[in-house]
C-alpha cells in the first residue's frame, strides 16, 4: 500500500478509473470503446507536449513557451503546404522551427544566463508575435487533403497518431531508463553542483533539454493540424500551463530529479479526461479550467498529506530501531 500511494502514477490511473466510472453512472456512452479512443485521441497533442516539457522540469527549469512554439510550428507547417511543398518538406520544417525555438530558450538560459521563466515568457510572446506576422492575422485554412488523411487512418480500430504517439512514449521511456546520456537531466535536476563534479555536462544537458521541449511541441503541431485541418492564431494557446499541470500530476517534481514519461503522459490524459467528462455530463465547457484545477490542488495536496505521513512513519521506525539496538547493547 505504501509503495502504491508513493507511486503517483498508479494514483492518477485509480482517479481516472474512478472519475470514469462516475461519469459512466450519468451517462453510460462513456463506457464505448469509441468513447474511450476518442478521449485518448483527444489527448495526443498534450501529451506530445508534456513530454517534452518533463525533460525541462527534470532539470529544474521550467518553459512557458511551448504551447507558442507549437503554434509556430504549426503556422509554419500550414503555410510550406498552401505553398505547394511536398507533405514530408512542410513537416521537416515544421519540425525544424519547433526545434530551433527550443535552442533560442536554451541559448538563452544556458549561455546567456536568462532565468527560465523570464527567457520562455520573453520568447512566449515573441513566438505567437512570429505567427500572426507570419500569417497577417488571419487564420490558415483550406489544408490540402495530404496532411488531413492521416487522422482518419484506423490500425486495429485505434486511429493512427494514437499509435504513432504511442510509440513516441515507449521509445522515450525506454532512452530514459537505459540511455546514459538520458539520467543526466536527472542528475542536474537532482543536484546541479554534485552533477558538474561527477563531470556531467550540466549546460549542454540543459540546452538539450529546452531543445527537446521544441522538438516535441513540433510533434504535437503535427498531430493538432492534422486533426483539426486548419491553423488558428491561438493554436495550442495555454498548452504550456496544461503541460505543466500535466507533469506535476504525473509525479514529475517542480524541484527536478523526479518523474517518468509514463507520468507526464498520464497526467496529460487525466487532464483531457476532466475536459470530455464534463461533456459527457453535459457541464457548459467554462467550468472546465475551474475543475481542472480544483482537482490538481486536491490531487497535490492528498498526495503530500500522504508522502509527508509515510515520511514520518518511516522515520519513526528508524528511530524505534535505532533505540531498540541501543537498549540491547546496554
Amino acid at each position: 500500500m505504501k509503495r502504491f500511494f508513493k507511486s503517483r502514477e498508479l494514483l492518477i490511473m485509480l482517479l481516472l478509473a474512478v472519475l470514469i466510472i462516475i461519469t459512466g453512472l450519468f451517462n453510460k456512452n462513456v463506457y464505448k470503446f469509441d468513447s474511450i479512443s476518442e478521449i485518448f485521441n483527444a489527448s495526443l497533442t498534450l501529451t506530445l507536449i508534456s513530454l517534452g516539457e518533463m525533460f525541462v522540469i527534470l532539470t529544474r527549469g521550467i518553459d512557458v513557451s511551448v504551447g507558442a512554439t507549437a503554434g509556430l510550428a504549426a503556422v509554419i507547417l500550414g503555410t510550406t503546404l498552401n505553398l505547394g511543398w511536398p507533405i514530408g518538406w512542410a513537416i521537416l520544417a515544421a519540425i525544424i522551427t519547433g526545434t530551433l525555438a527550443g535552442m533560442v530558450n536554451a541559448f538563452g538560459i544556458t549561455s546567456m544566463r536568462v532565468p527560465p521563466i523570464i527567457m520562455t515568457l520573453g520568447t512566449l510572446g515573441i513566438y505567437r508575435g512570429l505567427m500572426r506576422i507570419i500569417t497577417g492575422g488571419s487564420w490558415i485554412e483550406n489544408l490540402p487533403q495530404s496532411i488531413k488523411e492521416p487522422n482518419r487512418w484506423d490500425i486495429l480500430h485505434v486511429p493512427f497518431f494514437v499509435w504513432m504517439t504511442l510509440i513516441v512514449i515507449a521509445i522515450t521511456a525506454y532512452i530514459t531508463l537505459k540511455a546514459r546520456p538520458a539520467r543526466y537531466f536527472y542528475a542536474v535536476g537532482d543536484n546541479e553542483e554534485g552533477a558538474y563534479l561527477l563531470g556531467i555536462p550540466v549546460k549542454l544537458t540543459q540546452f538539450a533539454a529546452y531543445t527537446l521541449a521544441g522538438f516535441f511541441a513540433a510533434l504535437a503541431a503535427i498531430v493538432f493540424t492534422s486533426q483539426i485541418g486548419f491553423v488558428s492564431m491561438n493554436a495550442a494557446d495555454g498548452f504550456e500551463l496544461k503541460a505543466i499541470a500535466a507533469n506535476v500530476l504525473g509525479g514529475v517534481s517542480l524541484t527536478g530529479g523526479i518523474g517518468t514519461p509514463l507520468g507526464a503522459t498520464i497526467g496529460a490524459l487525466f487532464m483531457t479526461a476532466v475536459h470530455s467528462m464534463l461533456i459527457f455530463l453535459g457541464i457548459p465547457g467554462i467550468w472546465d479550467n475551474a475543475f481542472a484545477g480544483i482537482i490538481l490542488l486536491t490531487v497535490v495536496y492528498i498526495d503530500y498529506r500522504v508522502r509527508t505521513t509515510i515520511e514520518l512513519q518511516q522515520r519513526q521506525s528508524r528511530i524505534r530501531g535505532e533505540s531498540g539496538a541501543v537498549g540491547g547493547e546496554s
